[in-house]
């Protein structure tokens, strides 16, 4: 499934007020949104932070989100394996929020 066709900018606002007590994958999913809209970020990391945001904003993935804690489980695995795939981006974003 083409994830990145379900992200929108709305959705994903939608998303985090949804889920706002799941705080680390609300953190996480902002980093992400905040690489997705750099103008410096290359090309391939607003790919891979396109897709995990599209999964996590899609309310029927492989576990619907309306399923209490699995729900979210697949969305945080999701984010997870994002952030790992990014590596050295993902540290250097960090540096940089936290500076």
């Amino acid at each position: 499934m083409d994830h990145a066709r379900h992200f929108s900018t709305g959705k994903f606002k939608s998303k985090l007020k949804n889920i706002s007590g799941i705080g680390q994958l609300v953190d996480q999913a902002g980093m992400l949104y905040g690489l997705l809209r750099d103008p410096e970020t290359p090309r391939w990391v607003k790919a891979t932070c396109l897709g995990a945001l599209g999964y996590l904003v899609l309310p029927t993935d492989a576990v619907a989100d309306f399923v209490p804690v699995a729900g979210y489980l697949d969305d945080a695995g999701m984010i997870a394996a994002a952030i790992a795939a990014l590596g050295g981006q993902w540290k250097e974003r960090q540096a940089t929020v936290e500076s």
